[in-house]
């Protein structure tokens, strides 16, 4: 019995050590409680953090900085600061026969300029320098001090950095960015670029001179991407080519992805013009380029096969479509390229921007002469801009051209249908187009072929200077001779007094 008793005992004694054990404590719940919210609360915080700092690590392994007080020159191995992955590099670059400052694809064979400061600037000698200065300002300095801005006012500017987008960026001492040269995009688009409101690219003038070409491409306040000649207004009847949906407003844009997909976003972020697929290819680089001939391609590059750009898409499709590709008084022919007027000759040998000018002597329209000494000459299918003085019914072809001949301020007739169109020079936008019914009749003058109209004025100007001097060369002949004649008849005088004297 007492054994018994002992059991009970024993157990009663456990459960009040269990009770006693797993007794309810409000304030232990509390802490409890507290405890999980402040865990709760902190990891988030924890995990943005280190989302940040990898963000930040990840935006640091991809820059390459360069810090104020550095320089730059042409020769030498210090020319250009490179991108992280020496893709891109930004400095100098050889144009002409001196230097241009700009940003130039340099991991490849074939060194591509991307973008171009002071573009309408000559080139530099190879005395200069580049030179990120103290103060965060990047300027150009001469052997003789002459200073010249390549970053508009950059002045707080603590670093810069090449990034291997192609992108140069400023920054200042919070490593925030004032200034990009994706802001500023000469002649080239690249992958992360965006082509805003009003903003607009012009090619370069030829594929050796960067400077401004004569076409642009604008993203228009009525969301249409659209190319025109420099010069002319932003209308339908001087555009060449455009992109675009009616009525999407003034926030469309020109995105540039960097799988080689173009296209325009709407103020919404929808696309709404595909341009170019993307093709995301491993080891291939795009570019968007406006060329010298007005022409907007789309190219890609094989890191991987070492290779050559390649067009994978370009607008317009027509070479000839450029309106003013050949400069004034000349034509484009798709198959033979540009091409004079009869009876004109080309200005400038090395480009056509410049266009033709008259290979014959005119003669003003006081001179009685002045309906006299000329031909019509044809050019078939051949048209140019509509910008006639006068328009007469005429039967044929023939009686356009005397039409013209007889009209001493026609110097060109466009006939088509049965109708003759004068015009004065310059005449622009011309081209050749096969099937087209129009005939250009041209004005062609058959007085002997001066090398040079301003060769008669010079030789004027020369023929007076030679007779001014040969006047004062006379005149001071003669002054000598006049001095020596007083110097023999002083002496003469003398020597007279003398005999008298001695006679007395």
């Amino acid at each position: 019995m007492s054994s018994k008793r002992t059991r009970v005992s024993i157990q009663i004694a456990k459960e009040k050590a269990r009770i006693i054990n797993f007794h309810y404590y409000p304030e232990q719940e509390k802490r409890s409680e507290n405890n999980s919210v402040t865990m709760a609360t902190i990891w988030p915080l924890l995990l943005l953090l280190f989302s940040v700092i990898s963000t930040s690590e990840a935006q640091q392994a991809e820059r390459s900085f360069v810090r104020a007080g550095s320089l730059l020159t042409p020769t030498g191995t210090n020319s250009s600061w490179l991108s992280r992955s020496g893709l891109y590099a930004f400095g100098f670059y050889e144009q002409g026969n001196g230097y241009a400052v700009g940003i130039f694809i340099a991991g490849i064979r074939q060194k591509t300029v991307v973008w171009t400061a002071n573009r309408d600037n000559p080139p530099v000698p190879g005395d200069v320098k580049l030179n990120f200065t103290s103060n965060g300002r990047l300027v150009l300095q001469t052997a003789q001090g002459m200073e010249t801005g390549i970053a508009g006012n950059t002045e707080g500017a603590a670093a810069a950095s090449m990034l291997d987008s192609g992108n140069f960026v400023l920054y200042n001492s919070d490593n925030s960015t004032i200034w990009q040269s994706f802001d500023k995009p000469t002649d080239t688009f690249l992958p992360g670029q965006k082509l805003t409101t009003d903003e607009v690219m012009f090619p370069s003038y030829s594929a050796a001179n960067q400077s401004t070409g004569i076409f642009c491409l604008i993203m228009q306040q009525d969301g249409w991407l659209a190319m025109y000649p420099v010069g002319t207004p932003f209308t339908i009847e001087y555009g060449y080519w455009g992109a675009g949906v009616s009525g999407e407003g003034t926030d469309v844009t020109l995105n540039f992805d960097a799988d080689g997909r173009l296209y325009l976003l709407n103020g919404t972020g929808i696309s709404i013009v595909n341009i170019t697929a993307g093709n995301p290819t491993k080891g291939v680089i795009y570019r968007l380029t406006l060329d010298p001939d007005g022409i907007l391609r789309h190219y890609s590059h094989n890191m991987d096969q070492n290779g050559v750009w390649n067009v994978t898409w370009s607008g317009p499709k027509d070479v000839c479509d450029p309106k003013g590709l050949c400069g004034i008084n000349a034509f484009c022919d798709q198959d033979a390229g540009c091409e004079c007027l009869p009876g004109f000759k080309r200005v400038n040998q090395d480009s056509w921007a410049s266009g033709c000018e008259r290979n014959f002597d005119s003669k003003s329209c006081k001179s009685n002469e002045a309906v006299t000494g000329y031909t019509m000459e044809a050019e078939l299918h051949t048209e140019w801009h509509n910008d006639s003085y006068s328009i007469l019914t005429s039967s044929t072809q023939d009686a356009c051209g005397e039409a013209c001949l007889g009209d001493c301020n026609c110097e060109a007739a466009l006939y088509k249908d049965g109708e003759c169109r004068k015009q004065r020079l310059p005449l622009k936008f011309g081209r050749r187009t096969q099937g087209e019914s129009s005939l250009a009749l041209i004005k062609v003058g058959t007085s002997p072929i001066s090398p040079d109209p301003r060769v008669p004025k010079e030789s004027k100007k020369k023929n007076r200077v030679d007779i001014l001097i040969i006047g004062v060369s006379l005149l001071s002949f003669a002054c000598i001779i006049l001095a020596i004649s007083g110097i023999l008849f002083y002496k003469y005088r003398v020597w007279l007094y003398r005999n008298i004297s001695n006679a007395l």
